[in-house]
């Protein structure tokens, strides 16, 4: 059956960790860490404890579990190395996984950066152990929705395949009120960098969110609450081929409403 759903507006773009990645926008950065590489896509503790140095800032977050997020974070604009190393009795000491050179973070940004499995599984941008991983950042867009609403950004960042994103008030319903995004990929992809962040704006209350392939449901639906005046960002992690695929799920108020980072909820769905 035909659902009634519109293609919803892609409202931010996503960019990557590269040369010289600039994130548009007094002297200080709002930067959020979000680990999310899942030990059992390597048959190791599914915690995948890592230690996290950044130049200038030393070893800033030792111990760094899968699915945890750290922020907000406030430092000073600028061009920064970030090293990503399994965790080590001595903090920074241990064996380097990803290593990424020359990330500028410009005045006055907020944004992600997120540890993730590339979107085919070989060896990603930064990747020291050709183990299919890397990094990205991406731009938080945490501006007030319209009146009313509650602002969902979703970020593509698993070892899975180009999807399309069905947002409904009650996906078993064909004909409920909701959203359908196609095309929404990893951006490790080349040339889909511009597919991998959504943001749109929904009426508070009950949500479904699935993942389909090609006409079929092949993850969810997974009900999301959302609030007015909040931010909720979902992040799709881990291996659909291991089944391991999953979001993580932050909420946040918006940032005419507590100011950015003022964090109702933190954690994730399986």
């Amino acid at each position: 059956m035909k659902r009634k759903r519109f293609i919803v507006t892609l409202l931010t773009l996503t960019a990557l960790f590269g040369a010289g990645l600039t994130i548009a926008g007094s002297g200080m950065t709002t930067a959020y860490v979000v680990h999310g590489i899942d030990g059992d896509d390597f048959a190791l503790d599914p915690n995948l404890p890592v230690d996290v140095f950044v130049s200038g800032l030393g070893c800033a977050i030792p111990n760094f579990r899968f699915g945890d997020r750290v922020g907000p974070l406030s430092v000073p604009a600028g061009s920064y190395d970030i090293t990503i190393s399994l965790a080590d009795a001595t903090p920074c000491a241990g064996t380097d996984v990803i290593s990424v050179a020359g990330v500028s973070l410009e005045e006055d940004a907020n944004a992600t950066i997120i540890a993730h499995r590339t979107f085919d599984g070989m060896t990603g941008a930064g990747d020291l152990l050709g183990l299919g991983v890397t990094a990205s950042v991406f731009s938080n867009d945490f501006n007030t929705a319209g009146r009313g609403k509650a602002r969902v950004l979703v970020q593509h960042t698993a070892f899975a395949p180009s999807v399309d994103v069905v947002v409904s008030r009650n996906y078993a319903d064909p004909n409920a009120p909701g959203v359908t995004v196609p095309g929404f990929t990893n951006p490790s992809a080349d040339g889909d960098a511009l597919l991998s962040q959504i943001n749109a704006e929904f009426r508070p209350g009950r949500w479904d969110v699935a993942l389909e392939l090609g006409g079929a449901t092949v993850f969810g639906p997974d009900r999301l609450r959302l609030r007015p005046g909040s931010v909720t960002s979902i992040f799709a992690v881990g291996d659909f081929g291991l089944g391991t695929f999953q979001y993580l799920i932050f909420t946040d108020k918006s940032s005419n409403s507590g100011g950015p980072g003022a964090g109702l909820f933190r954690g994730r769905t399986r």
